[in-house]
């Protein structure tokens, strides 16, 4: 606990310790006296029972036989004076005071000296140590001669800065009480806190035979009860005192993010050490040109050197660079590319609630027909709930059509094979997987069925999606190239090829889904991370279906920690998330919050969903490209994402050069 008390400033100086002012006395006599010895016994019997601060504050018990210690209810407490500060007094100077981790009490007591009076009182010290110099030199002794003349220089100086009303002078004082539950324990914490300060010039002076006012004086009373016991400050020295907290973010494991601002240290995260972190779900948002893609790029790059796969979503085909540097596979989604099929079924390892593997593997059908919802969803612009319910149906008769059902074996052919064991195995080929048009060839059966014409309005909007319409790329069975990057450090879908409007929600959707199957729900051993860039297109409101692909972004941050994964959206517009259920959800489900520069007409909604300080609000405002502020759970930093000169290199547009002069 810290505790800042001030006196405020008075036109003519009055003594801090001694005799009383009488004005307050004399005023309250004068209105008892108007008011009447009535009025007097009454407001004191109303005063009688209401507890006063004095009273929450007192402990049980208060034991002050020891000398240099207390005993303080069931604690020992021994009490402290600030005597010796170092010579230079800068920000942070007592930083381990503010941060110790024991149990430790602090109070800082500021008193304003009167100007004339700090005035007389500099000059009267320059007389003294002048003298005291003129006598060294006149006895030959060069011994202080070189500390006087210092002393002096400074004093001129700071009265110099006085004179021109640059500075102000106070007198502070600072009491420090420390905790224990044990003597043995209150001398052990006394001799470390007391060696560990002598390395940064701090002395501390245990207040022998006045622990009791020494106790007091650091306790929020706004009042000391040590007299003497007031250092001379100035101004600047002063702002110094004060705690400015800055966290320090460093992780021992973790990946480096980038420098923070106030202390010049790198910032480590481990976005998958659970004692850590509660997940490793990471938001980016900064408005276009603040630095958000460099950032994203800078983080899979250090990510792929500490082993963490990285899938990414690319709206906007900003990540190809980083990509082919990293020997990663890039992926176009567009018509005559490789586009994987949205019906692909994966069997997965159960994991328990702790995500700890079970050594089991299931088909979970369900989960499937759920994202197709989804899906057909976006395509048509939404569903109603006995559409949805009907389609479930079709769905699912289209994977029992095809044999597959929620055992992993039903997934492979019945071919079986003898294996270096004995043992007859299947041979690991899997079967044809169904397509977009063998759903409609069945939903259309199934619609014109008696009670299902509900279903006719959902074929026909869907009918341009197969191969004979206009949307007909995602009809077909995953391209050759996507069978097995399972060791590829990066991928990254590329769906800038897209028309914007209709396709790209849907083809960034796709991609989602098959991040999910292929991606995150195998290797559990092995981290990994989906990024989704430009992630408010699945969430914006006006975007039809909407819902679906919200729904399925907030999906994935919920279940992905289980899989020991992570979830990172990257977007420049925040409101859209802010306006979203969905969008919310994902936004409380990230533990990991990075803001750089943000436009005037989202500051206000970032500040209210994260509770932002105004200070936070204006560097948001003002950040530099680069500039981040950093929220992680409970703890709050400002830095930035300074890169390396060979990873400033990989991220440009050198790297294609560069790739062919290695050849």
């Amino acid at each position: 606990m810290l505790v800042i008390s001030t006196t405020q400033m008075r036109k003519e100086r009055v003594p801090l310790f001694g005799k009383r002012d009488k004005t307050k006395t004399n005023e309250t006599n004068t209105t008892t006296e108007v008011l009447g010895q009535d009025a007097s016994a009454t407001k004191q019997r109303l005063k009688n029972g209401v507890p006063t601060l004095k009273d929450i504050m007192a402990p049980p018990c208060f034991d002050r036989s020891a000398v240099d210690y207390l005993r303080v209810g069931a604690k020992y407490v021994r009490s402290f004076l600030i005597t010796g500060f170092p010579k230079l007094i800068s920000v942070g100077w007592a930083n381990m005071l503010y941060n110790y981790e024991g149990d430790l009490d602090m109070a800082i007591h500021v008193n304003p000296i009167d100007e004339r009076t700090g005035l007389d009182e500099l000059t009267t010290k320059i007389t003294q140590l002048e003298a005291q110099l003129q006598t060294e030199l006149e006895k030959g002794s060069n011994r202080n001669i070189t500390r006087l003349r210092s002393q002096i220089d400074e004093l001129y100086q700071e009265r110099m800065k006085a004179e021109q009303n640059y500075i102000s002078l106070f007198s502070i004082q600072m009491p420090v009480n420390l905790y224990a539950d044990s003597l043995e324990q209150l001398n052990k914490e006394s001799q470390l806190l007391e060696n560990s300060l002598k390395g940064h010039k701090i002395k501390l002076m245990p207040s022998a035979l006045r622990q009791d006012m020494s106790y007091k004086s650091a306790l929020p009373y706004g009042r000391s009860w040590l007299p003497r016991n007031y250092r001379n400050f100035n101004s600047e020295g002063l702002t110094a005192c004060y705690p400015f907290y800055n966290a320090e973010i460093s992780h021992s494991s973790g990946v480096f993010l980038g420098i923070n601002n106030q202390t010049q240290t790198p910032i480590y995260i481990d976005f998958y050490n659970r004692k850590l972190l509660n997940n490793g779900n990471t938001t980016v948002f900064g408005t276009a040109g603040s630095g958000k893609t460099f950032l994203v790029s800078l983080l899979t790059t250090r990510s792929a050197l500490k082993g963490i796969r990285t899938a990414i979503v690319d709206p906007e085909g900003e990540y190809k660079t980083i990509t082919t540097a990293l020997g990663g596979v890039n992926i176009e989604i567009r018509p005559g590319g490789a586009i994987p099929n949205p019906f692909d079924l994966e069997d997965e390892e159960e994991v328990d609630d702790y995500g700890n593997p079970t050594g089991r593997s299931v088909v979970k059908i369900r989960d499937k027909i759920s994202d197709l919802l989804n899906l057909m969803g976006v395509m048509c612009g939404g569903l109603e709930r006995e559409q949805i319910s009907l389609l479930s149906i079709v769905i699912a008769d289209t994977y029992k059509d095809f044999g597959m059902t929620e055992d992993p074996a039903s997934l492979f052919t019945e071919e079986v094979i003898l294996n270096e064991n004995n043992e007859f195995v299947h041979n690991g080929q899997k079967k044809t997987m169904p397509t977009f048009s063998d759903f409609h060839q069945r939903l259309v059966t199934f619609c014109h069925k008696e009670g299902n014409e509900c279903l006719i309005p959902v074929a026909n909007s869907l009918q341009m999606f197969t191969k004979t319409g206009v949307y007909g790329l995602f009809d077909t069975l995953t391209a050759p190239q996507l069978a097995n990057l399972k060791d590829a450090p990066v991928v990254t879908f590329d769906v800038s090829a897209l028309e914007d409007k209709v396709l790209r929600p849907i083809g960034m959707y796709i991609a989602m889904t098959w991040c999910w199957e292929k991606f995150a729900k195998k290797n559990i051993s092995i981290k990994k991370r989906i990024v989704c860039d430009e992630a408010w297109m699945l969430v914006k409101k006006e975007m039809a279906g909407s819902e679906f692909t919200a729904q399925f972004l907030e999906n994935t941050s919920r279940r992905i920690r289980k899989r020991n994964g992570a979830l990172l959206v990257a977007s420049q517009n925040f409101k859209e998330f802010a306006d979203n259920p969905q969008g919310q959800a994902v936004l409380t489900n990230a533990t990991v919050n990075i803001f750089l520069r943000q436009n005037s007409t989202d500051i206000d909604e970032v500040q209210n969903v994260f509770k932002l300080s105004n200070g936070e609000k204006d560097f948001l405002l003002s950040a530099t490209k680069g500039n981040f502020l950093l929220r992680l759970q409970q703890e709050s930093t400002t830095g930035f994402a300074r890169a390396f000169d060979y990873e400033q290199y990989l991220i440009e547009k050198k790297t294609a050069k560069m790739i062919q002069s290695t050849q």
